[in-house]
C-alpha cells in the first residue's frame, strides 16, 4: 500500500504545528501565564501613573492627598486607573507631608537578579502577592 503524498504532507504539517506550539509554550509560557504577566505589567504602569500624579499634587497643593478619591478629584482630566485588571483596588496611605505608600497585589515575581530590560519604574520589580512601595514626593531641590 502506497502512502499518498497529500496524506504524508498533512501528517508532517500536523507534527510541525504541534512542535511549534510546544516550543512556544516552553519559551513564552502558556496563555494563562502570559495573561498574568500582562496584568502585572498593567499594575506596575498604573502605580507609576498614580505616583506621578501624587508628586504633581504634592507640588501644587504643598501636601499629599489623603485618599485616592481626593487625588482623582484634583485631576479630573488625568486618566488614572485605581483598580487592577481584575478589579482589586490599589491601596494608598499618606505617611507624612512627603512620604506615602502604594500597594498592589501581583500574580508573579519579577526576576530580581537579571537586568535584561531597562526599568521604566520602580514598580516593575516586585514579589508575589501584596507588595507595598514606600515613596516620597519631594521637590527636586529637597531630594
Amino acid at each position: 500500500m502506497k502512502v499518498q503524498s497529500a496524506t504524508l504532507f498533512a501528517v508532517l504539517c500536523t507534527i510541525v504545528a504541534v512542535a511549534a506550539i510546544i516550543v512556544g509554550w516552553f519559551f513564552v509560557g502558556s496563555p494563562s501565564e502570559v495573561r498574568l504577566l500582562r496584568f502585572d505589567a498593567i499594575r506596575a504602569a498604573n502605580l507609576a501613573s498614580i505616583s506621578s500624579t501624587i508628586t504633581n499634587y504634592r507640588l501644587t497643593h504643598e501636601n499629599l492627598p489623603q485618599t485616592l478619591d481626593e487625588l482623582q478629584k484634583s485631576a479630573p482630566n488625568v486618566s488614572l486607573s485605581f483598580k487592577d485588571p481584575v478589579g482589586h483596588a490599589y491601596e494608598y496611605a499618606a505617611k507624612d507631608s512627603f512620604a506615602y505608600e502604594l500597594c498592589a497585589t501581583f500574580d508573579r515575581v519579577t526576576d530580581m537578579t537579571t537586568e535584561s530590560a531597562p526599568l521604566h519604574s520602580t514598580f516593575e520589580k516586585h514579589g508575589l502577592g501584596k507588595q507595598c512601595f514606600s515613596l516620597e514626593a519631594r521637590p527636586r531641590s529637597q531630594r
